[in-house]
């Protein structure tokens, strides 16, 4: 069985591959797991300079969550808080990573995908990628710490905007937007990349340790209540969620009754 989440290292350098090509990299329960195990297992090494985020297959960072899962591990508000305490831990592992990490996207980045994405310090796209966070369509509620992400990153109006309308933005919007870091030339991807990290490694680590520290306690200021959490999971027991999962799986058009 291939591994989910891939890490290979070049010198002082790790890569962490999302690798569930034949699902675009929609991500599942063991698969947020182990990145959160790789990420914690990044941070105790210290000496590495910098770590990059990929997707495997070429047409996805990652789009999302594995819509199959929903039937089993998250089909109410109990097991929703338990699947989302997993994803939530593998996001504070990549945002607290010791390290600098810089995403490496191309394709779909969408939902969880899109998570990943931002949970990283530099976010830099092909000029084919794709950005969405249609939460809207299943029903499901923004947990405290992705809201208060999305708010910091592109403002409050852009986000109300991705979440509300649901709708895909390309790389160009995704750049004025603020969700990316910025764009390269159709096949120069690697190249930025390269480069990128040529630079981050080119600095003092222990300054990139403190700086990266720094900022993330002004983010942390705000720190989310336990109530918000379990009020986040509550949508495992409403009928939208459940309708908008079991129509999905049934390719039926859902109708959402507000309940």
């Amino acid at each position: 069985m291939t591994d989910s989440i891939l890490c290979t290292h070049d010198g002082t350098v790790a890569t962490v591959t999302i690798n569930r090509p034949e699902l675009r990299n929609a991500m599942d329960r063991d698969s947020w797991q182990r990145l959160g195990a790789i990420f914690e297992d990044l941070s105790r090494d210290t000496d590495l300079r910098c770590v990059v985020v990929t997707g495997a297959g070429g047409k996805a960072f990652g789009s999302g969550n594995d819509i199959s899962e929903f039937e089993t591990l998250r089909t109410d508000a109990q097991k929703v808080r338990a699947y989302n305490d997993i994803t939530i831990a593998a996001i504070h592992a990549i945002e607290g990573c010791l390290h600098p990490t810089v995403a490496r996207i191309e394709g779909f980045c969408l939902g969880g995908g899109l998570e990943i994405a931002l949970a990283c310090d530099i976010r830099i796209a092909g000029p084919n990628s794709t950005y969405g966070l249609p939460v809207k369509n299943m029903g499901i509620f923004l947990d405290p710490a992705l809201a208060d992400t999305l708010v910091n990153t592109i403002g409050r109006t852009a986000a109300l905007e991705l979440v509300l309308e649901g709708r895909f933005m390309d790389a160009e919007e995704a750049l004025q937007r603020g969700l990316i870091t910025r764009i390269t030339e159709e096949g120069g991807l690697d190249a930025e990349i390269s480069a990128t990290v040529k630079r981050i490694c080119a600095g003092a680590p222990l300054a990139h340790r403190f700086n990266k520290e720094a900022i993330r306690r002004v983010r942390m200021q705000g720190d989310e209540s336990e109530e918000q959490y379990a009020r986040a999971a509550s949508y495992g027991d409403t009928e939208d969620y459940r309708n908008a999962w079991t129509s999905f799986m049934a390719k039926k058009e859902v109708e959402f009754q507000g309940r």
